[in-house]
């Protein structure tokens, strides 16, 4: 099903097909793009000259590349959360304690979004910005685990992923209070992930550490920083203020 038939208001999501469609490529002129959308020239010139003109993308020469105003609101969207901004400073002093990549992250639409991600002495922004289903990340898995019974019951009946090999995993996690996930050989990475939760026990999001197998395995991953990041989260619901949502 294309956009035309499955929105209620085709030009906005075609827009947006042209929006992913130019961060897919980065850089491309209007024949380019249409012909990776499948679209026509004129309907995909006439979406990114409209974007230009609000100043979503930029035009260099012939080529069309997107605009940091998508940063900018972004951006403004972290910095108008509440979790975000209580739990900034305890991750950067868990980062620079663990050495690890520290990272937020919260769910949306049945999915799990990380809205900041930090290790110390270094650029890399970890999972920033990413985003997976809540059942297929250790994160998801630790807010999952959390949701009331009657959450649960419902996606239970809606949701074809939530069978019983992963209630029986959520149970556990929840028994343990964390998730622990160990990674392939191919990824190389070890993560723990600790719901972070409201007066209610509601999991507002969930702080995670990972790292590589080499640094991040045995009595330092189930002991040391386990230990660390359930008393970065708890400090966390702490500091929060009483009426988040």
């Amino acid at each position: 099903m294309d956009a035309e038939e499955e929105y209620p208001i085709r030009t906005t999501a075609k827009a947006f097909q042209v929006i992913e469609g130019l961060m897919e490529l980065r850089v491309a002129g209007v024949t380019e793009l249409a012909a990776h959308l499948h679209l026509s020239k004129s309907s995909v010139y006439k979406h990114l000259d409209t974007l230009r003109r609000l100043g979503y993308v930029v035009k260099k020469d012939d080529v069309y590349q997107l605009g940091f105003r998508f940063f900018e609101l972004g951006n403004g969207l972290r910095e108008r959360n509440e979790l975000y901004r209580t739990a900034k400073s305890y991750m950067n002093n868990l980062a620079m304690t663990t050495g690890e990549t520290v990272s937020l992250a919260v769910e949306e639409s049945d999915e799990v979004v990380y809205i900041y991600s930090i290790r110390s002495g270094t650029t890399d922004d970890g999972k920033q910005g990413t985003r997976a289903p809540l059942a297929a990340d250790v994160a998801g898995k630790a807010i999952l685990a959390y949701k009331p019974t009657a959450e649960r019951e419902t996606l239970v009946s809606s949701a074809d992923w939530m069978d019983e090999s992963l209630l029986a995993e959520l149970r556990t996690i929840r028994d343990h209070r964390l998730a622990i996930e160990r990674g392939t050989t191919e990824d190389g990475q070890n993560c723990v992930a600790v719901p972070i939760r409201d007066t209610h026990d509601y999991p507002l999001g969930a702080l995670t550490v990972c790292g590589s197998t080499a640094s991040l395995s045995g009595k330092r991953l189930e002991e040391d920083i386990t230990g660390l990041v359930v008393s970065a989260a708890k400090s966390i619901e702490v500091a929060l203020p009483p009426d988040i949502q």
